[in-house]
């Protein structure tokens, strides 16, 4: 019996002309190129504010009720103070939240953080989330009040794992999340309605809300831009009723 033979056939490109390989192409879709930009997006800013018909200390009592912040804010599902100044301010006669528990965000994107609290009584309380937040609080107005930017805090997903709060994307939704509210009397006469029933005035006062941010990922400003512009005039509207229903 004769022995097998073994044919190889190499084929090569040459052989075929009118028949050029096909090589898959790469596409990269609106959603890739989001996800793996390393580029941050800039810093936004939104604001509201509105002019009330209240005592300017009894509206910041209620801004500084941090723990109350769930349960009338929009965009904020969970608040707990959990330290405290060391002694009673003196011209209120309590003690203000220095450190927090905070839940925020919008567009179906949130995040925990432990936050840092600056209260300047009576006229401004601002919570800082991420590494890289700054007060908007004049430097000699913390120092005067025992306040400083010497501590950080933490970021932390839905499934309570502690993440950085200044890392890049993929560690969290914000970046950087900095809420102010500040309250202001409006001087008498200003824009003191006159009571004609008893000849009183009512006090007013302004207040102000003020939130920086900046996503640590392209991709969520895309999904929440619908959203983002509305975040403070509704917040601000929260407060209006938080007010009207405590206060009267």
């Amino acid at each position: 019996m004769p022995p097998t033979r073994l044919l190889r056939l190499q084929l090569h490109p040459s052989h075929f002309p009118h028949s050029p390989i096909q090589r898959p192409t790469q596409r990269r879709t609106f959603l890739t190129s989001l996800l793996s930009s390393s580029a941050l997006p800039a810093p936004q800013t939104l604001t509201a504010s509105r002019r009330l018909p209240y005592n300017h200390a009894a509206l910041y009592s209620l801004i500084a009720d941090i723990n109350s912040y769930s349960a009338f804010l929009p965009y904020c599902s969970a608040s707990r103070v959990t330290a405290w100044t060391p002694r009673p301010d003196p011209e209120f006669g309590r003690r203000w939240p220095t450190r927090a528990d905070l839940t925020a965000g919008w567009g179906g994107l949130e995040q925990t953080y432990t936050s840092r609290v600056f209260c300047v009584p009576g006229t401004v309380v601002e919570a800082l989330s991420g590494e890289g937040a700054r007060s908007g609080i004049a430097p000699e107005v913390l120092a005067r009040h025992g306040l400083g930017e010497g501590t950080t805090s933490t970021a932390r997903g839905g499934d309570g794992e502690v993440r950085g709060g200044g890392g890049g994307g993929g560690e969290g939704v914000f970046k950087t999340l900095v809420t102010r509210w500040t309250v202001t009397p409006v001087k008498p006469g200003t824009a003191a309605a006159a009571d004609t029933r008893t000849g009183s005035t009512t006090e007013w006062s302004d207040v102000d809300l003020n939130i920086r941010f900046q996503f640590a990922n392209p991709l969520y400003g895309a999904v929440s831009s619908a959203v983002a512009d509305k975040v403070a005039p509704v917040m601000i509207e929260a407060f209006v009723e938080r007010a009207k229903k405590v206060l009267g």
